[in-house]
């Protein structure tokens, strides 16, 4: 949503690992009604090894614009298990 916030790497590389397919669940309460959206993300997710690093930077990327997306649609519906409201202090470390 405007600033950097970092992802964990670990569910994309292992299903990149598996060569399965990703999909994106997200469950909005909207109108009232809880609605169940779900899109497919990658079949399969693959990260070359020639190009990993860059290829699971974007998928992350890619990852984030779509939670964007539906975060804004609901943003009170919104929670991670990866707790990246406590971020290291990096503006003091130079």
């Amino acid at each position: 949503m405007g600033q950097a916030a970092p992802f964990p790497q670990g569910p994309f590389i292992l299903a990149s690992i598996l060569r399965c397919p990703v999909a994106l669940i997200f469950a909005l309460h909207q109108q009232e009604k809880l609605r169940i959206h779900c899109e497919p993300f990658a079949d399969p997710l693959l990260l070359p090894r020639a190009e990993r690093q860059d290829a699971l930077q974007k998928t992350i990327d890619r990852y984030a614009e779509r939670l964007e997306h539906y975060a804004l649609q609901s943003p009170l519906d919104w929670f991670n298990f990866f707790d990246f409201w406590h971020l290291p202090d990096t503006k003091n470390k130079e």
